[in-house]
This record gives structure tokens, C-alpha cells and sequence, in this order.
């Protein structure tokens, strides 16, 4: 069977229970921690998928070391019984799949886009940017009724402007993106007139 269609089933599943339960916020965010660490550690990614030399309960305390590592975060019961299921049905090397489908169901299902803005600056440091992040957010909840989660990365290499990413929108105000773009119009008018 296909995994994707599997992931989107298991995912369904953990969103329907903590919808029952009413502990969305603190699994997405348990979820989205696990996730992250499942990207960058493929030593972890292996050790959850080993089926032969690695028992179900050390697969659970690797789940349970990575958000102790967090302060003051125990995983919370709705994730552990559905790490559990996965695996006891076989399907716990596909749980970063399912972990990323059920975070955008989950977001999807509260009316939450994510994206992410890139400064040349951090955002706490600066009155202009926490204003910019204000005023995206404004204009995203009145052109699509949701509400913008918006993540905010430095970038040095930035002159200045900015960079915004919207689920599979992208929009380059960088200065050294506007700069490429004088550049090349340059290039095409003078060939225009050679």
C-alpha cells in the first residue's frame, strides 16, 4: 500500500484523537519536535526503524529523550499511546511521514498557514521588523481568513528587504533580488539596442 495514503490515515487518526481529547497544542508541538530531531539525527531515524535490534520500549524512550531535552516537556499521553500503535502495526519507520502530514492536517484543520520570514536582521531586534511580521500577518488573515504561524530565520547574507515563504508562495523583497532584476532588465535593453 502506498505510504502516503497510509501516513494520511494514521495522521487522520491522531488528529481525531486529540481532537477528542482537547491536547492538539501540546501534541503539534511534541510532534514538530520529534520531527525535527527525526531530520537531524539519522542515527535516530535508523534506531526507530530497526525492527530487529531495537525493542519497542527503547523506541519509545528515544521519543521521551528527545523532548526531555526540552525544558519541562513530557510527552504528553495522546502521543505516547499513538507512537505505541505505530509500533505495534509496523509502521513506525514511516513516522516522519505521518508526523508531517498530521502537523499540517492539524494546522490546516484550525484555519493556521505557516510560512516563514527571512530577515538580514533578528526581528527582536528591530521596531521595523516586529511591525513587518504585524502587518504580514494582517494582510494574510484578510486576502485568505487564516491565521499566519510565522517562523522567523536570519539570514546574513541579505542586504536588506526581505524574504516570505507561504506554504508554496514565495516572495522575494530582498534588495539583492530587486538588484538581479535591474541587472537583468539592464542586460536585455542593452541587447536590444547592440
Amino acid at each position: 500500500m502506498n505510504t502516503g495514503i497510509i501516513a494520511s490515515r494514521y495522521a487522520s487518526a491522531l488528529l481525531k484523537l486529540v481532537d477528542e481529547t482537547g491536547g492538539g497544542e501540546t501534541v503539534v508541538s511534541q510532534v514538530e519536535i520529534l520531527s525535527n530531531a527525526l531530520d537531524a539525527m539519522p542515527d535516530l531515524r535508523r534506531a526507530i526503524g530497526d525492527s530487529k535490534s531495537v525493542s519497542a520500549e527503547s523506541k519509545v524512550s528515544l521519543f521521551e529523550a528527545v523532548l526531555g531535552e526540552m525544558p519541562n516537556t513530557v510527552m504528553a499521553p495522546e502521543l505516547r499511546k499513538f507512537i505505541e500503535l505505530l509500533i505495534r502495526n509496523g509502521r513506525i519507520a514511516d513516522c516522519r511521514l505521518v508526523f508531517n502530514s498530521f502537523v499540517s492536517m492539524y494546522y490546516k484543520s484550525r484555519g493556521i498557514v505557516r510560512g516563514r520570514l527571512i530577515l538580514p536582521f533578528p526581528a527582536e531586534s528591530s521596531a521595523s521588523a516586529r511591525d513587518l511580521e504585524a502587518s504580514l500577518k494582517d494582510m494574510i488573515a484578510s486576502k485568505t481568513g487564516k491565521k499566519l504561524l510565522l517562523k522567523t530565520e536570519v539570514d546574513d547574507s541579505l542586504i536588506g528587504g526581505f524574504v516570505l515563504e507561504v506554504e508554496d508562495q514565495l516572495l522575494d523583497a530582498s534588495v539583492s533580488h530587486q538588484l538581479e532584476i535591474i541587472k537583468r532588465q539592464f542586460i536585455e535593453r542593452n541587447r536590444r539596442i547592440v
